[in-house]
């Protein structure tokens, strides 16, 4: 097994590993918050496209 990651560059996967993460983004089926992240994050980037800016505002959840 094989995991290189560098602050420059992205993470890389051999072996099972790699085996094991195809298999589940081929197959595997997305939780609802994954679901729900994306969405969000496909209204900030058409409301970036469509402004070039966007607004973020941090939540306390304590």
């Amino acid at each position: 097994m094989a995991v290189k990651s560098t602050v420059f560059g992205g993470v890389v996967l051999s072996g099972k590993e790699a085996e094991t993460f195809r298999r589940q983004v081929t197959y595997g089926r997305p939780k609802k918050a994954a679901i729900a992240s994306a969405e969000k994050g496909d209204r900030l980037r058409a409301e970036f496209e469509k402004t070039g800016r966007v607004v973020l505002r941090a939540r306390d959840r304590s």
